[in-house]
C-alpha cells in the first residue's frame, strides 16, 4: 500500500514538474533573413519621419507622418504612388492620429485636430467626406496612435482619457473602457470595452508616455494586446466586446523583458519635475510591441527592445511568431537595430515587408524584404 501511494505521489510530482517546465520554456529560435533592400524614391513628394505603416494588398505600403502630416503610398518596388497631405484640400489642415487603408483606394484618416474621420479616394486624389465624432465626456483622440478601423457600418476607435496627464498613474487607473464603436453619423453606437490591465494600473510611479496597447484586425476579428499582461485577446468584429480567444504570450523570452517599471515618483509635465518635491526624476524605459501582424497561419509581433538609449540610437527589435495550428511560439535569434531594419508593415505569403523612413540614422528611406527560416545546426 505504501509503495502504491509513493508511486502515485511521484507521478503527480513528475506531471507537475513537466507542466512547470513547459510553461517556462523559451520559444524556439529561428532566423530573420533580409532578402533585399530597395531605395524609396522621393521625386514627387517628401514626408519627414514615420509613425504608422501598413501594407495595402500585396503591393503597396502606406506610411503616415506626424512631422509633415500626411499619408503616403509607395509601391513595394520603392516607387512613389500617391499622397494625401494636410493643407492640400479645402477642408484645411489635419493631424492623422491613425489611418485605415483596408478599403483602398478609399483611405480613412482619424484626425486629432478636428476630432473627425476624413475619407479620401487616393487614386483620384479626391476628398469624399468628413464625419465629426461626438466624443464622450472625458475622452479624446490621441495625438498619435489611437487605434482605428473602418467597420461595415461605422468605425472602431481607441479613446484616451482627457482628465489626467499621461505621466500620472491615475491616467491608467481611471481611464475606464478604451475602445468605442461609432456609427456613420459620428455617434457612439454601443457600450465600450477593454480597460488597462492591473499590470499597468498598479504601477505607482510615472510610466513613459508611450502606447501600451497593440492592435491588428481582419474582416472577422480584432486582436488587442497589452504586452506586459502576456495575453493576446481576439474579439468578434460583429459583437461588441465578445472575446473569441485568449492566446497566452510566451512566459519568457531571451530578449523581450515583460517587467514594467515606473519612476520612483510622479513626474509633472512641467519640465520633468516631481509634483511634490520638485526634484528631477528619471522615467525608466520599458520594452514594448511595435507592430502586430496576422496571416492565415501566424501572428507576428515586432518588439521594441529599448535597452540603453543614452546615445539615442541603440534601439533594437526582434520578432515573436505564433504558429496558430500548433499553438507554439518562436522568436528570432538576431535582434537588429530598428533604425536599420525599420517597422514591420505586413506579410505577403512568406515574405515580410519592413519600411524604414525615420531619417534618424540614414539620409535615405528603404523598403526591405525578409523571410523567416530555421537555424542550421
Amino acid at each position: 500500500m505504501l509503495q502504491r501511494c509513493l508511486l502515485v505521489v511521484a507521478f503527480f510530482v513528475l506531471v507537475s514538474c513537466k507542466r512547470s517546465t513547459e510553461g517556462n520554456a523559451l520559444p524556439l529560435l529561428i532566423e530573420l533573413d533580409i532578402v533585399d533592400s530597395v531605395l524609396v524614391e522621393e521625386k514627387d513628394f517628401f514626408i519627414n519621419g514615420q509613425f504608422h505603416v501598413q501594407l495595402v494588398g500585396d503591393s503597396l505600403i502606406a506610411v503616415t507622418s506626424y512631422k509633415s502630416p500626411s499619408v503616403a503610398f509607395y509601391h513595394i518596388s520603392g516607387k512613389q504612388r500617391k499622397r494625401i497631405a494636410s493643407g492640400d484640400y479645402p477642408i484645411g489642415s489635419f493631424l492623422p492620429s491613425y489611418f485605415d487603408a483596408s478599403k483602398y483606394p478609399i483611405v480613412y484618416i482619424l484626425d486629432k485636430k478636428s476630432e473627425s474621420v476624413l475619407a479620401f479616394n487616393v487614386e483620384n486624389q479626391q476628398f469624399i467626406k468628413k464625419i465629426k465624432l461626438d466624443l464622450p465626456e472625458g475622452k479624446e483622440i490621441r495625438i498619435l496612435g489611437s487605434k482605428f478601423k473602418k467597420l461595415e457600418n461605422g468605425f472602431l476607435l481607441e479613446l484616451a482619457s482627457s482628465l489626467h496627464d499621461n505621466l500620472h498613474p491615475d491616467y491608467y487607473r481611471e481611464s475606464g473602457e478604451l475602445v468605442y464603436l461609432f456609427g456613420e453619423n459620428g455617434k457612439v453606437k454601443e457600450n465600450p470595452f477593454l480597460e488597462y490591465p492591473n499590470e499597468i494600473k498598479e504601477i505607482g510611479g510615472s510610466l513613459k508616455a508611450i502606447d501600451y496597447l497593440s492592435f491588428t484586425s481582419d474582416n472577422q476579428s480584432l486582436l488587442f494586446s497589452f504586452p506586459h499582461e502576456k495575453i493576446i485577446r481576439r474579439f468578434d468584429i460583429n459583437i461588441t466586446g465578445k472575446v473569441l480567444e485568449e492566446i497566452p504570450l510566451p512566459t519568457t523570452s531571451r530578449y523581450f523583458d515583460y517587467e514594467l517599471i515606473g519612476a520612483e515618483g510622479i513626474v509633472a509635465i512641467q519640465n520633468g519635475k516631481d509634483l511634490i518635491g520638485g526634484n528631477k526624476i528619471s522615467i525608466p524605459n520599458n520594452d514594448n510591441f511595435n507592430s502586430v501582424q496576422e496571416t492565415s497561419t501566424k501572428i507576428i509581433i515586432q518588439t521594441w527592445l529599448l535597452g540603453d538609449e543614452s546615445e539615442g540610437l541603440n534601439r533594437t527589435t526582434h520578432l515573436m511568431i505564433y504558429d496558430k495550428k500548433n499553438k507554439k511560439w518562436s522568436e528570432t535569434s538576431n535582434p537588429r537595430n530598428i533604425l536599420d531594419i525599420g517597422m514591420l508593415a505586413g506579410v505577403v505569403r512568406d515574405t515580410l515587408y519592413f519600411y524604414e523612413g525615420s531619417l534618424m540614422k540614414h539620409d535615405e528611406k528603404y523598403i526591405k524584404r525578409a523571410i523567416l527560416k530555421p537555424i542550421e545546426e
